[in-house]
Protein backbone atom coordinates (compact mmCIF):
# COMPACT_ATOMS: atom_id res chain seq x y z
CA UNK A 1 0.00 0.00 0.00
CA UNK A 2 1.53 3.30 -1.07
CA UNK A 3 1.70 6.00 1.58
CA UNK A 4 3.11 9.50 1.88
CA UNK A 5 5.15 11.10 4.67
CA UNK A 6 4.31 14.37 6.46
CA UNK A 7 0.93 12.95 7.53
CA UNK A 8 -0.40 13.27 3.97
CA UNK A 9 -2.43 10.93 1.78
CA UNK A 10 -2.68 10.78 -1.99
CA UNK A 11 -6.19 12.21 -1.71
CA UNK A 12 -4.63 15.33 -0.16
CA UNK A 13 -2.82 15.99 -3.44
CA UNK A 14 -6.18 16.63 -5.10
CA UNK A 15 -7.59 19.13 -2.60
CA UNK A 16 -6.77 22.73 -1.82
CA UNK A 17 -6.46 22.02 1.90
CA UNK A 18 -4.17 19.08 1.24
CA UNK A 19 -1.94 21.13 -1.07
CA UNK A 20 -1.72 23.84 1.59
CA UNK A 21 -0.45 21.22 4.06
CA UNK A 22 1.97 19.96 1.44
CA UNK A 23 3.27 23.49 0.95
CA UNK A 24 3.72 23.89 4.72
CA UNK A 25 5.76 20.67 4.77
CA UNK A 26 7.95 21.95 1.94
CA UNK A 27 8.51 25.30 3.67
CA UNK A 28 9.47 23.47 6.89
CA UNK A 29 11.94 21.29 5.00
CA UNK A 30 13.38 24.34 3.23
CA UNK A 31 13.69 26.20 6.54
CA UNK A 32 15.63 23.28 8.01
CA UNK A 33 18.05 23.08 5.07
CA UNK A 34 18.44 26.75 4.08
CA UNK A 35 16.80 29.31 6.37
CA UNK A 36 17.96 32.28 4.27
CA UNK A 37 16.42 30.87 1.10
CA UNK A 38 13.20 30.06 2.98
CA UNK A 39 13.00 33.68 4.14
CA UNK A 40 13.63 34.87 0.57
CA UNK A 41 10.77 32.68 -0.71
CA UNK A 42 8.42 33.90 2.00
CA UNK A 43 9.23 37.52 1.19
CA UNK A 44 8.74 36.93 -2.53
CA UNK A 45 5.35 35.33 -1.92
CA UNK A 46 4.29 38.24 0.28
CA UNK A 47 5.17 40.82 -2.39
CA UNK A 48 5.45 39.06 -5.77
CA UNK A 49 5.13 42.32 -7.73
CA UNK A 50 8.41 43.58 -6.29
CA UNK A 51 10.40 40.79 -8.00
CA UNK A 52 12.03 41.50 -11.33
CA UNK A 53 11.87 38.76 -13.96
CA UNK A 54 15.56 38.03 -13.41
CA UNK A 55 15.19 37.87 -9.62
CA UNK A 56 12.24 35.50 -9.96
CA UNK A 57 14.24 33.23 -12.27
CA UNK A 58 17.21 33.22 -9.89
CA UNK A 59 14.92 32.34 -6.97
CA UNK A 60 13.33 29.45 -8.88
CA UNK A 61 16.75 28.09 -9.86
CA UNK A 62 17.93 28.27 -6.23
CA UNK A 63 14.79 26.48 -5.04
CA UNK A 64 14.92 23.69 -7.63
CA UNK A 65 17.40 21.35 -5.84
CA UNK A 66 15.47 21.69 -2.58
CA UNK A 67 12.19 20.92 -4.34
CA UNK A 68 13.77 17.89 -6.01
CA UNK A 69 14.94 16.56 -2.63
CA UNK A 70 11.50 17.19 -1.11
CA UNK A 71 9.66 15.38 -3.94
CA UNK A 72 12.07 12.45 -3.74
CA UNK A 73 11.27 12.09 -0.04
CA UNK A 74 7.54 12.66 -0.57
CA UNK A 75 7.20 9.84 -3.09
CA UNK A 76 9.85 7.53 -1.59
CA UNK A 77 12.13 7.61 -4.64
CA UNK A 78 15.31 9.00 -3.10
CA UNK A 79 17.44 6.03 -4.19
CA UNK A 80 16.21 6.30 -7.77
CA UNK A 81 16.77 10.07 -7.90
CA UNK A 82 20.27 9.64 -6.48
CA UNK A 83 21.09 6.99 -9.09
CA UNK A 84 19.75 9.22 -11.87
CA UNK A 85 21.81 12.17 -10.62
CA UNK A 86 24.94 10.00 -10.57
CA UNK A 87 24.24 8.93 -14.16
CA UNK A 88 23.75 12.57 -15.14
CA UNK A 89 27.12 13.55 -13.65
CA UNK A 90 28.79 10.62 -15.39
CA UNK A 91 27.54 11.90 -18.75
CA UNK A 92 28.26 15.58 -18.02
CA UNK A 93 31.53 15.58 -20.05
CA UNK A 94 29.52 14.71 -23.18
CA UNK A 95 27.50 17.90 -23.03
CA UNK A 96 30.43 20.10 -22.00
CA UNK A 97 32.54 18.74 -24.87
CA UNK A 98 29.67 19.09 -27.33
CA UNK A 99 29.20 22.75 -26.45
CA UNK A 100 32.80 23.87 -25.93
CA UNK A 101 34.66 21.75 -28.47
CA UNK A 102 32.44 20.15 -31.11
CA UNK A 103 30.16 23.14 -31.75
CA UNK A 104 32.38 26.05 -30.74
CA UNK A 105 35.65 24.83 -32.24
CA UNK A 106 35.32 21.93 -34.68
CA UNK A 107 32.14 22.92 -36.51
CA UNK A 108 33.16 26.57 -36.49
CA UNK A 109 36.69 26.08 -37.85
CA UNK A 110 36.07 23.27 -40.35
CA UNK A 111 33.17 23.81 -42.73
CA UNK A 112 31.12 20.87 -44.13
CA UNK A 113 32.77 21.04 -47.55
CA UNK A 114 36.21 20.72 -45.96
CA UNK A 115 35.01 18.01 -43.58
CA UNK A 116 33.89 15.93 -46.58
CA UNK A 117 37.53 15.61 -47.60
CA UNK A 118 38.55 14.07 -44.26
CA UNK A 119 39.07 10.33 -43.81
CA UNK A 120 36.97 9.54 -40.76
CA UNK A 121 38.13 5.92 -40.48
CA UNK A 122 41.80 6.92 -40.56
CA UNK A 123 41.23 9.66 -37.97
CA UNK A 124 39.38 7.18 -35.74
CA UNK A 125 42.26 4.71 -36.00
CA UNK A 126 44.70 7.41 -34.90
CA UNK A 127 42.47 8.60 -32.07
CA UNK A 128 41.60 5.23 -30.56
CA UNK A 129 45.00 4.58 -28.90
CA UNK A 130 44.90 8.07 -27.36
CA UNK A 131 41.47 7.30 -25.87
CA UNK A 132 42.46 4.06 -24.22
CA UNK A 133 41.97 1.75 -27.17
CA UNK A 134 38.34 2.41 -28.16
CA UNK A 135 36.71 5.47 -29.67
CA UNK A 136 33.45 5.96 -27.79
CA UNK A 137 31.71 9.32 -27.43
CA UNK A 138 32.18 9.36 -23.65
CA UNK A 139 35.90 8.48 -23.92
CA UNK A 140 36.32 11.14 -26.60
CA UNK A 141 34.60 13.78 -24.45
CA UNK A 142 36.50 12.95 -21.26
CA UNK A 143 39.90 13.03 -22.97
CA UNK A 144 39.18 16.18 -24.95
CA UNK A 145 38.04 18.04 -21.82
CA UNK A 146 41.30 17.01 -20.10
CA UNK A 147 43.38 18.02 -23.13
CA UNK A 148 41.72 21.43 -23.20
CA UNK A 149 43.16 22.15 -19.73
CA UNK A 150 46.57 22.49 -21.43
CA UNK A 151 45.99 23.17 -25.11
CA UNK A 152 49.66 23.83 -25.85
CA UNK A 153 50.86 20.49 -24.49
CA UNK A 154 48.01 18.62 -26.16
CA UNK A 155 47.95 20.51 -29.46
CA UNK A 156 48.50 17.44 -31.66
CA UNK A 157 45.81 15.37 -29.94
CA UNK A 158 43.37 18.27 -30.02
CA UNK A 159 43.97 18.85 -33.73
CA UNK A 160 43.24 15.18 -34.42
CA UNK A 161 40.10 15.33 -32.27
CA UNK A 162 39.04 18.58 -33.95
CA UNK A 163 39.19 17.04 -37.42
CA UNK A 164 37.37 13.89 -36.31
CA UNK A 165 34.65 15.94 -34.60
CA UNK A 166 34.12 18.02 -37.73
CA UNK A 167 33.87 14.87 -39.86
CA UNK A 168 31.49 13.18 -37.40
CA UNK A 169 29.22 16.22 -37.04
CA UNK A 170 29.20 17.61 -40.58
CA UNK A 171 29.25 14.70 -43.02
CA UNK A 172 26.59 12.09 -43.84
CA UNK A 173 29.06 9.28 -43.13
CA UNK A 174 30.04 10.81 -39.79
CA UNK A 175 26.44 11.35 -38.74
CA UNK A 176 25.59 7.77 -39.69
CA UNK A 177 28.55 6.51 -37.66
CA UNK A 178 27.26 8.29 -34.55
CA UNK A 179 23.53 8.11 -35.24
CA UNK A 180 22.81 6.67 -31.80
CA UNK A 181 24.86 9.23 -29.87
CA UNK A 182 24.52 12.85 -28.79
CA UNK A 183 28.04 14.27 -28.93
CA UNK A 184 28.20 15.01 -32.66
CA UNK A 185 24.59 16.01 -33.25
CA UNK A 186 24.17 19.65 -34.22
CA UNK A 187 21.24 21.47 -32.60
CA UNK A 188 18.36 22.37 -34.88
CA UNK A 189 17.11 25.93 -35.06
CA UNK A 190 13.72 26.39 -33.43
CA UNK A 191 10.99 28.86 -34.22
CA UNK A 192 9.64 29.33 -30.71
CA UNK A 193 6.46 30.91 -32.07
CA UNK A 194 5.69 27.73 -34.04
CA UNK A 195 6.70 24.81 -31.83
CA UNK A 196 3.36 23.06 -32.41
CA UNK A 197 2.20 22.46 -36.00
CA UNK A 198 -1.04 24.35 -36.60
CA UNK A 199 -3.39 24.22 -39.57
CA UNK A 200 -6.11 26.86 -39.76
CA UNK A 201 -9.37 25.87 -41.41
Amino acid sequence: MLSLPFGLTFRDLYSRAGLARLDEAFLAALQASDAALAAQLTAARAAPDTLTVKAESELLIALAPHLEDFLAELFGIRAEVTALAARHHELAPLYACKRLFVQKKAMHKIKPAEAEGLDGAALAAQLAPLLGGELTELAFARHVMRWLEDETANAAALDLALRYAAWAASTPAGRAQHAGGVLFKAPHKLDHQHLVPLATD
